[in-house]
């Protein structure tokens, strides 16, 4: 009985050692400016403008939700392929250019996902104009969606139903009211944004 009180102390009192070392170390780190740095999501640049974004910060940006889905274009005419219609919320991607101070007239943007894949977006295209789809695969005239960068899909970010990061930590979304849009417009795993100017 003694034996076992006599281990009990020596582990109440080995792991109040390990909380005062880690204490004392946190603000040894604290004193000396070393603070935790916020993870870095995405990357924004043009020309001489570099900015990185923290979820946190996307998040403090006017946020839009819409609902989108996407069909399969290379199978038309012969099939029409749409997969689910989806709620995303994510901020606009107009919303991220307008931070950008010397954004010039024309642009077109290139969209790099984590493995590596590109996409590029002309202007028109960053504004919403975009082929917009029935659900027999037709295109509907007059008809425009809002360009997002998606942060949550269904009210959960990507990091709670995708914690393999397949999907996230963005993805380019076209949504709105029920549209549908080309899944060649849709990109996943989004890290960085790329500025280039057209003459």
């Amino acid at each position: 009985m003694k034996n076992k009180r006599f281990l009990l102390l020596n582990v109440c009192i080995l792991l109040f050692i390990t909380i005062l070392i880690t204490g004392c170390m946190e603000n040894e780190k604290k004193n000396n400016g070393q603070t935790e740095e916020p993870d870095i999501y995405l990357t924004v640049t043009y020309d001489d403008y570099f900015a990185n974004y923290t979820l946190e910060y996307i998040e403090s940006l006017d946020s839009y939700s819409g609902t989108g889905g996407k069909i399969k274009t290379k199978l038309l005419p012969d099939t029409v392929e749409i997969n689910d219609l989806h709620e995303y919320t994510g901020v606009c991607i107009t919303t991220i250019l307008d931070e950008i101070s010397n954004l010039p007239d024309n642009y077109l943007i290139k969209i790099t996902a984590s493995d590596g894949w590109s996409s590029n977006y002309t202007k028109n295209e960053t504004l919403g104009y975009v082929d917009v789809y029935n659900e027999t695969g037709n295109i509907i005239q007059n008809e425009t969606a809002v360009m997002i960068l998606a942060y949550k899909e269904e009210g959960s970010y990507y990091s709670e139903i995708d914690p393999d990061n397949e999907i996230g930590p963005f993805r380019v979304a076209f949504v709105g009211n029920n549209v549908i849009t080309s899944s060649s417009l849709w990109t996943k795993m989004v890290i960085a944004i790329k500025i280039i100017s057209e003459q």
